[in-house]
């Protein structure tokens, strides 16, 4: 029976060792399978790793696009507050001169001396104003014209600053995208001369086009410059319109008297004084112009209504060689200014240089005298979006990222030979991805969700226009952003054409 046993027992033991060979056989399969799969899973991670650099290449050019757009926009909007600001210096020179011409001896002392018969009610008073407003006017005199030519050399720094960073911008695209690239992955970089091959020229074009240096300054017809710093939202009241009464307290300008000597016993001789003065944009936007005058009004019971220019002033920026179209002879475009201002801001007549006063027509034919900012006056050039763009896209950026082929597979080791090596099959010895980005332009109307165009803007109340209408893309506001964009096919089929053989893919079709 002992026997027995050990050979049970050895007949158990051969049965066992049988199973190794199989176990081997799956264990070189297992091992077979991992290879394959570790080295194609750093194949699809090497492609999602330079799409994705590809994916930030694009839109940080995009990002470029639209700080461009965003700074010509802030630009802009200093230069109109700028111009405003010009426009008021104006103002105020022409005013403060025409204000110490009234208070200068004229014709009309020569009338109160020869028909009132207390001179000195009138004459006083005006000798007190003139003393008041002596200080005022030297130290406007002296200010003036030092904030013009300031405010207009502030004006030509944003307009050349804005010129130079737009052009900057598309000598930093290839850098800067490259320098992202590498950034984000080391070993990829922009394709070399991509930005600026004949495959990118369209892209390149309707850029370069979409928007352009707009020149306002000597040219007529609509600008939409002009428009904005002409609007009556824009420019206050003052310098649109300087019209008042001047005989009031403290009664530097009015008269209430008698004339017994020349008009007999109850006779009486009034003087009241009006003021009318605006400042205009020229129509050609080479410059602002202002022009203020004061009528004195007499009344002298035995002669009637009498009236005699007491004062008035000018002043200007910018080229006034070419003031007025025919001089000394004033055609009535030279009254008209840009934006439906006429007159300079005379209210009487409905037509420009219709009935205008004296005093105004004087003032007009004698020139406003020195420009207070030759070099810099008027209207300078600006970036604008080229003509009427109603979608929200700027052109479109397309960046293509290359990583060489020999950097794919970073476990050298595993590679493996003959059938067993991992071969990339990536045509020129590299792979290449493609990526599309744009600015984008959005100030919708986001009060309420039924309204949203663009989806929930965060702090949506600080987007939306008060008249709560969609605005569309201009360089006046910046509300320019960056978003991806779909590559078209063209564009991979570009790609494609560039990287393989032209007979290649002849053999393959």
């Amino acid at each position: 029976m002992k026997r027995s046993a050990r050979k049970g027992r050895a007949g158990v033991a051969g049965a066992s060792g049988q199973a190794l060979v199989p176990a081997l056989l799956f264990l070189l399969i297992g091992c077979i399978g991992l290879y394959v799969a570790f080295n194609s899973f750093q194949m699809t991670s090497a492609k999602i790793k330079l799409q994705n650099t590809a994916d930030a290449a694009a839109y940080s050019a995009a990002v470029l696009q639209a700080r461009d757009y965003n700074f010509s926009a802030y630009t802009n909007r200093a230069m109109i507050a700028n111009q405003v600001t010009a426009a008021q210096v104006v103002a105020l020179k022409s005013w403060i001169d025409e204000l110490d011409a009234t208070y200068s001896l004229s014709e009309v002392d020569n009338t109160v001396n020869v028909i009132a018969d207390h001179p000195a009610q009138w004459s006083t008073p005006k000798q007190i104003g003139k003393a008041d407003i002596a200080p005022v006017r030297a130290t406007l005199d002296a200010l003036l014209p030092t904030v013009a030519r300031n405010i207009g050399s502030l004006n030509r720094a944003l307009s050349d600053a804005q010129a130079n960073y737009h052009a900057a911008v598309f000598t930093a695209v290839p850098d800067a995208t490259d320098a992202i690239a590498q950034l984000n992955q080391p070993d990829t970089h922009v394709t070399a001369g991509y930005f600026t091959s004949p495959r990118n020229t369209a892209q390149l074009a309707a850029w370069n086009s979409y928007t352009a240096t707009v020149i306002p300054a000597g040219t007529l017809g609509q600008d939409d410059f002009a428009d904005v710093v002409t609007n009556a939202a824009t420019l206050d009241g003052f310098v649109k319109n300087r019209d008042s009464v001047r005989s009031v307290a403290p009664n530097f300008q009015q008269l209430n008297d008698s004339a017994n000597k020349i008009c007999g016993g109850g006779s009486s001789f009034t003087i009241n004084v009006t003021h009318d003065g605006g400042t205009q944009l020229r129509n050609d936007k080479s410059g602002w112009q202002s022009i203020d005058a004061s009528t004195a009004h007499l009344r002298i019971s035995c002669l009637g209504p009498i009236e005699s220019e007491a004062g008035y002033g000018g002043s200007a920026n910018g080229n006034i060689t070419n003031y007025m179209t025919h001089p000394p002879f004033a055609a009535w475009q030279d009254w008209q200014g840009y934006g439906g201002y006429f007159n300079f801001g005379y209210t009487g007549s409905s037509r420009p240089g219709w009935q205008v006063p004296d005093a105004m027509a004087e003032q007009f034919r004698e020139g406003p005298g020195p420009s207070l900012d030759p070099s810099n006056g008027g209207l300078l050039p600006y970036q604008e979006v080229n003509g009427v763009q109603l979608a929200a896209q700027a052109p479109r950026i397309t960046i293509e990222v290359t990583r060489n082929s020999d950097t794919l597979v970073k476990t050298i080791g595993l590679q493996g030979g003959g059938r067993m090596q991992v071969v990339t099959n990536a045509a020129g010895g590299a792979m290449r991805a493609l990526s599309s980005a744009n600015a984008y332009f959005v100030r919708p109307d986001e009060t309420s969700l039924s309204n949203s165009i663009i989806g929930g803007l965060m702090h949506a109340d600080q987007w939306a226009r008060a008249d709560h209408h969609t605005e569309y893309p201009s360089l006046f506001s910046p509300y320019w952003q960056a978003t991806l964009a779909p590559v078209s096919a063209a564009e991979r089929e570009a790609a494609q054409a560039n990287q393989i053989p032209a007979e290649v893919q002849v053999q393959k079709r």
